[in-house]
């Protein structure tokens, strides 16, 4: 199996959407890797980062739709 990251549906976040590590197997995607363990820095922007991308998928899945 190999290591990847890509962005899928999220299983990582509660965000629809995240980049994330995968494990890739003949099947696919085997297996989503955690984040790990954050700082508290990490985890403070990790936290604006996600309401910042909250917004982006929002407008994606929108324009999709239309």
């Amino acid at each position: 199996l190999q290591e990847f990251g890509t962005s899928v549906d999220s299983q990582v976040t509660e965000l629809p959407f995240f980049a994330s590590k995968v494990r890739l197997g003949r099947n696919g995607v085997e297996e989503f890797l955690p984040l790990g363990p954050l700082s508290d820095y990490e985890r403070a922007s990790l936290e604006k980062a996600k309401k910042e991308l909250a917004t982006s998928v929002e407008k994606g899945v929108s324009f999709i739709r239309k």
